[in-house]
């Protein structure tokens, strides 16, 4: 019987194929780092497949859940779009839509009567409870093929890689060391 550990996928098989076109390739990590995207990939998929089940796109749900981070779980539409990497335009969809659906509401800043605030409404604390739910059990199934050990290990070795990244300033927009402010 073959093990997991001897079986090849279509990574291994894509690495073998492509050292030979450029052989300066590490394979190691062009393997690592293909595996990484494929995984990705699988759950930016899973995600938007989860997500749809309760009415929203990706988009929609990054939104809510940048919401319901954020201090008093509101944010001008100007700090929503910082924070995702999206032009106002594109967040004034998002918010558009949301609110329709009774998800979002708009309000008049306090201190700042020309600022609008985004806030996420009851309803739209429940659907993304519950689209944060169906898609947690769908990672862990993904991980289960993992022990438990291999699955701190596997934190670990990507926590590095991210502490790396972090230590270089370049992924201080997904998560900022500090509390996105909630005025803008």
């Amino acid at each position: 019987m073959v093990t997991d550990e001897e079986r090849k996928d279509a990574i291994d098989r894509f690495v073998e194929e492509a050292v030979q076109i450029f052989p300066s390739l590490e394979p190691e990590v062009e393997a690592a780092v293909d595996r990484m995207h494929k995984i990705m990939n699988y759950l930016d998929r899973t995600t938007e497949r989860t997500v749809k089940v309760f009415g929203l796109n990706t988009g929609e749900f990054k939104v809510l859940l940048k919401l319901r981070e954020a201090p008093d779980q509101s944010m001008t539409a100007g700090a929503l779009a910082d924070r995702l990497d999206l032009s106002s335009s594109a967040m004034t969809n998002r918010i558009d839509r949301l609110e329709e659906d009774g998800l979002v509401l708009r309000e008049r800043g306090t201190e700042d009567r020309r600022s609008v605030l985004v806030r996420i409404t009851p309803e739209g604390e429940d659907v993304l409870g519950q689209a944060v739910e169906h898609q947690g059990k769908q990672e862990a199934t993904l991980l289960s093929v993992l022990t438990s050990e291999e699955q701190r290990e596997l934190n670990a070795l990507l926590r590095a890689m991210v502490l790396e990244i972090e230590d270089r300033g370049e992924l201080s927009w997904f998560h900022p060391a500090e509390p996105a402010q909630s005025e803008a």
